[in-house]
């Protein structure tokens, strides 16, 4: 069941990923050209989208467009909802190192993914994450080949990777005086490409650079970028280095099948509760554990753990 409100999530993100730059255009649509939506986009199928949406929102409210033009902002990095923003801390973190300023409400804005992350640890990237959901269907489809007996490689790397990519990243964004980062984050890659489809019916770098961290999960090493080289990923593990809920085991109850370890895509070891910061509670582990040794548990400061 837990499996299913995670997939459940991650599928809504996904939509919200090609929803949101769409109602961003509708309501540049509405506000400049009065509904004439052929003086905005070339071709029917368009025009017909935008003239269903619009229809549609009317179906629950009078003015769609007053609503929409309360969403300001990309799902990702930043976005404000009816004047409450969440920022993504690594945005703070870059915009911190690369214009040398200290700006409070954006600082404010990444609290609330922080406290999330406090308490239930790298959350953001197994339930929220769309790249996590599109990099576990591509590893699906490896798994797929090697059932076919087609045996990709699986390379390792050290995990401190990704936390050098995030100090490097840092350092590089403090002397050029840019946000280095922003070009480092799959999940706002995949945003841009969307946004820049959308207003330019076009593709950009991006998209190439995501396809070929698939084929390099695929064919070289599992789940690669977010097991070694994910900055935000980093990022988050650190937050999260305490957080009050994680996922512990029960040595009496293991029978050590070790199905817990396969379905664990981070490589760890959930069969003798080796799991520590890099740990997401996605829960794959919990739900291939027949015994039941495997649950979330909440951990206090001052149980020691």
């Amino acid at each position: 069941m837990l499996q299913i409100i995670r997939r459940t999530i991650q599928i809504f993100v996904l939509i919200l990923v090609f929803l949101l730059p769409f109602l961003g255009l509708l309501e540049i649509v509405e506000a400049y050209y009065r509904g004439h939506y052929v003086y905005m986009t070339k071709g029917d199928a368009w025009q017909g989208a935008f003239k269903f949406t619009d229809r549609f929102f009317k179906i629950f409210i009078d003015d769609p467009i007053k609503v929409i033009s309360e969403i300001k902002g990309t799902l990702f990095w930043s976005l404000t909802v009816f004047g409450f923003t969440i920022s993504d801390p690594l945005a703070f973190l870059g915009y911190l190192f690369s214009s040398k300023a200290f700006y409070l409400d954006f600082l404010i804005s990444s609290l609330f993914l922080v406290g999330i992350t406090l308490v239930f640890g790298r959350v953001y990237c197994s339930w929220v994450c769309p790249m996590n959901l599109i990099f576990e269907l591509n590893n699906m489809f490896r798994k797929l080949l090697m059932k076919l007996n087609i045996k990709p490689l699986n390379v390792g790397f050290n995990r401190l990777h990704k936390y050098m990519i995030l100090i490097i990243g840092c350092i590089i964004s403090f002397i050029l005086g840019v946000h280095v980062l922003y070009f480092l984050y799959p999940p706002l890659i995949l945003n841009r490409e969307v946004l820049h489809f959308f207003y330019f019916r076009s593709f950009g770098i991006g998209l190439s650079v995501l396809l070929v961290l698939l084929f390099i999960e695929i064919s070289f090493s599992q789940r690669a970028w977010c097991r070694y080289f994910c900055p935000g990923g980093a990022l988050w593990s650190l937050f999260g280095i305490k957080r009050l809920v994680k996922v512990e085991w029960d040595k009496q109850l293991c029978d050590d099948c070790g199905k817990c370890n396969l379905a664990c895509e981070f490589g760890l070891n959930p069969m003798r509760g080796e799991m520590g910061m890099e740990c997401d509670n996605c829960g794959r582990c919990i739900a291939k554990c027949k015994p039941d040794a495997l649950k979330y548990g909440i951990y206090l400061p001052f149980r020691g753990k």
